[in-house]
């Protein structure tokens, strides 16, 4: 009951903070929330994903095969932006649906602990152990779809467990036709995520070996079959919808995608540098990021050689322990490092490690009782955390809207009977999802400085556009904090007009939301310019 309160406290703490925290398009992930959200509506109505709102980039024109099918994703979080289109931002649905998707992988990871017989206490330690880290804090309160792909791993490895616990019984034995099905499936639900694809491929390699399918050329060829028979009608529609065919879309210079996936540390297998900065990379990151679980990873794996199992393992855990073992491996050689990919695989490695602890560590009066402390501790650190950000968050909501709402009386007072349409605001990230969900201007992102789809000059391009005003961010510490701030600011202070230009705490750009203070001091505020290009009639 103790750790059960605890867990219900935190998670409402949590949820308090569901629509400020981080925010919107916050700098740990830039853009990724409304441009997500803007891919996936668009995929519903186009039958492709692109970003409407990128004029004058790729993304605009489609994201390409690789990233252009995502149609499960869409029916998960597109349907909902169109259905409350007019109640509330596309930033603000997208949390929704994922916080109610947070909820559910909580509630598969106690059921599975559950029925793999651990006990109820270690259950919901396993959970305040995941809420408690700032990567569930921070993954729960995004619109992306990095929850959604745990919840998938979590679910796959846990229906391949129990149908592999069948087969060792006897009562079960895979046919041709689930291989088939298994593969329509599995690369429907990759659509789900792009990071899917390597880790649902890598527990797909791993049910063929456990499942022995290499012995039988009709479950390989069944399985193929499957997967590309799905793929085809995925690829069909794409071609029906009329999008210019491309991997990763008709960009004129090489895109963020193909950075991101040229930079992988698979393509560098035999570099001891690479491989070696790779894992101290991920180490890093887990004690900012979850430092309880780092620390039980080590317990864990020091139990497993020096403590005897009290109860033989299962097949369903000899499964489960094996799956966290092939989906690590492909986290750190096909997956980027980046902070918030760790909550695609950390609810399936603490699973992991609950089931090790629960095996080796006979149930005493003194076990219970370190659990329970183990719990507080971690307790007050993640409500620490969910205090601590509230005050940043709180300023930056507030400051940050009275500026875009300032922005916009400045604009339709100019700007009043001067358009045959709604006037083009180019702005950054801090202010994408208030403007994209107001209904008087329309927004371009700054899409066309990563994904160009032409070699002529910024000026050039943005006087073809037709934009008529420009809303730019800087930094609190004066450091250029993106590539699409460093060129567009000389074009708008040469080619722009200033209407307003305000000081204030407007986003989260090198703040610490965890410090728990905001400064005041001249040096620490942030600056929003707006400017105005002539002629503003179109």
């Amino acid at each position: 009951m103790v750790v059960a309160t605890l867990l219900l406290i935190l998670l409402v703490a949590q949820a308090r903070l569901l629509y400020i925290f981080p925010q919107p398009d916050s700098a740990r992930w830039w853009g990724d929330e409304t441009g997500q959200m803007l891919e996936l509506r668009a995929e519903l109505s186009d039958g492709f994903a692109r970003i409407p709102t990128g004029l004058g980039s790729s993304v605009a024109v489609t994201n390409g095969l690789v990233r252009g099918n995502s149609w499960l994703a869409a029916a998960a979080y597109g349907l909902p932006t169109i259905i409350f289109a007019r109640a509330a931002d596309l930033v603000t649905i997208g949390r929704t649906v994922t916080f109610a998707l947070a909820l559910l992988m909580l509630f598969v990871m106690y059921t599975m602990l559950r029925r793999l017989h651990a006990p109820p206490l270690l259950a919901l330690f396993a959970l305040l152990l995941l809420m408690s880290t700032r990567s569930f804090f921070f993954s729960s309160h995004a619109a992306r779809l990095d929850i959604a792909a745990s919840l998938t791993v979590l679910a796959f490895t846990w229906y391949l467990a129990a149908r592999y616990e069948r087969l060792r019984e006897g009562r079960w034995m895979p046919t041709a036709r689930w291989y088939f099905g298994y593969g329509v499936i599995v690369v429907l639900f990759a659509t789900l995520s792009i990071h899917l694809v390597t880790l649902l491929g890598a527990i797909t390699l791993y049910m063929l070996w456990r499942f022995r399918s290499y012995r039988s050329p009709a479950a390989l060829f069944a399985a193929a079959g499957g997967a590309v028979v799905m793929l085809a009608v995925l690829l069909s529609i794409y071609a029906l919808s009329g999008a210019p065919i491309s991997l990763f879309g008709p960009s004129s210079a090489p895109n963020q995608f193909q950075s991101v996936a040229g930079g992988l540390p698979i393509l560098r297998p035999f570099s001891r540098s690479v491989q070696v900065a790779n894992i101290l990379e991920r180490v890093h990151g887990l004690w900012s990021e979850a430092p309880a679980f780092l620390v039980l990873l080590m317990l864990a794996i020091v139990s497993g050689v020096a403590v005897r199992r009290v109860v033989p393992a299962t097949a369903r855990e000899r499964w489960l322990s094996g799956a966290a073992i092939i989906i690590a491996v492909a986290w750190l050689l096909f997956q980027s490092p980046a902070l918030y990919y760790y909550i695609e695989v950390l609810p399936l490695f603490i699973l992991a490690i609950m089931l090790s602890i629960s095996a080796r560590w006979k149930p005493s009066r003194v076990f219970y009782l370190a659990i329970v402390l183990v719990s507080i501790l971690m307790f007050y650190f993640g409500f620490r955390d969910t205090v601590r950000v509230g005050v940043l968050a709180r300023t930056l909501d507030r400051e940050n809207h009275g500026v875009l709402a300032t922005s916009l009386d400045s604009i339709m007072q100019e700007s009043k009977g001067q358009f045959y349409s709604k006037p083009i605001v180019l702005a950054q990230n801090p202010a994408i999802a208030w403007l994209e969900h107001e209904p008087s201007v329309r927004l371009m992102t700054a899409h066309l400085i990563g994904f160009p789809v032409s070699n002529a000059p910024v000026p050039t391009i943005l006087r073809r556009l037709g934009i008529n005003y420009m809303l730019l961010y800087a930094a609190h510490d004066g450091a250029t904090y993106s590539a699409d701030y460093k060129i567009l600011r000389p074009v708008a202070d040469s080619l722009g007009t200033i209407v307003f230009r305000r000081t204030g705490i407007f986003f989260d750009v090198h703040r610490d939301y965890f410090a728990g203070t905001t400064l005041n001091a001249r040096d620490s505020l942030d600056t929003v310019t707006l400017y105005r290009f002539s002629p503003i009639a179109r």
